[in-house]
């Protein structure tokens, strides 16, 4: 078996700002839509129980999201495995 094709600290930091521009993206996107209260953010404006009961669900949704992942990334092996008679 072939050895698996790595990346540089480089590569690795580039992958990190991609992805904090899209996090980015989304804040001026559809979070601007669902949060901005013109000089405020939703958040700033809740109790702490309300910020408390969002982040528990906010939690939750990554649990989900983890999940959906897991089962996805388990078929794609399978398939592979399939494919190339791993």
């Amino acid at each position: 078996m072939g050895r698996a094709v790595g990346i540089t600290s480089d590569q690795l930091a580039e992958a990190v700002e991609d992805a904090i521009r899209s996090a980015k993206r989304r804040v001026i996107g559809v979070g601007k839509e669902q949060y901005d209260q013109g000089d405020t953010q939703h958040f700033e404006g809740m109790t702490l129980a309300q910020l408390l009961d969002w982040a528990g669900e906010e939690a939750q949704d990554l649990i989900v999201y983890a999940v959906m992942l897991d089962i996805r990334i388990k078929r794609v092996k399978r398939q592979l495995k399939k494919g190339f008679n791993l």
